[in-house]
């Protein structure tokens, strides 16, 4: 099955496939995980703040249906992850020499729980930051025994979707990170 994923990068002008801003800069790549049966445009808000500090956001737009399957979408993070690093390699595309190879995952909910699945399958994903991880059926909270990287993880103090007590807290507890945050946000819930 391929990936799909909607992009979006630092240019002079809007629209589809237009150049890669002139600015002497090369940009992070973050790639984010959204939520269960939530599409990949309700985090407008995360794009239009990031990008026009220089950033690329790819959001993964697999594992859509009422019954994802959290290891192959985490597989699928992993995977674009490297597909925009080798976009970057390639002197034939929009991206050649101006992605930075710092890479982050990110993700909310089901999105956040298999972001920390993707970590274990590359190698070149320097951070990771969630938002109201939500444990998966692969276990999220056990993958995060085995990641060092910086990470930060965000709940919602009112969160009765993904309790925190019973998703952000193990995961965070787990991180093998010396570098990691937990962020409660009172009054906050899963989406606000």
């Amino acid at each position: 099955f391929p990936v799909t994923m909607e992009i979006y990068y630092p240019a002079d002008a809007a629209g589809d496939l237009v150049p890669f801003t002139q600015q002497p800069i090369t940009a992070p790549i973050l790639v984010f995980g959204h939520g269960f049966v939530m599409s990949w445009d309700a985090y407008s808000n995360l794009w239009n703040s990031l990008v026009p500090h220089g950033y690329l956001m790819a959001f993964v737009t697999t594992e859509t249906g009422f019954s994802p399957n959290h290891l192959e979408f985490g597989k699928d993070i992993a995977f674009t992850v490297g597909h925009m690093q080798s976009l970057s390699a390639d002197p034939s595309d929009l991206f050649y020499q101006r992605l930075d190879s710092a890479a982050a995952v990110m993700g909310h909910s089901m999105g956040g729980g298999s972001a920390f699945l993707s970590v274990a399958f590359n190698p070149s994903i320097r951070a990771i930051a969630t938002l109201a991880a939500a444990e998966t059926s692969t276990s999220a909270i056990t993958a995060a025994s085995g990641i060092s990287i910086p990470a930060l993880v965000i709940a919602g103090g009112n969160d009765c979707v993904t309790p925190p007590p019973q998703n952000q807290v193990p995961m965070y507890n787990n991180l093998a990170s010396s570098c990691k945050t937990y962020i409660s946000i009172n009054g906050a819930s899963h989406c606000q």
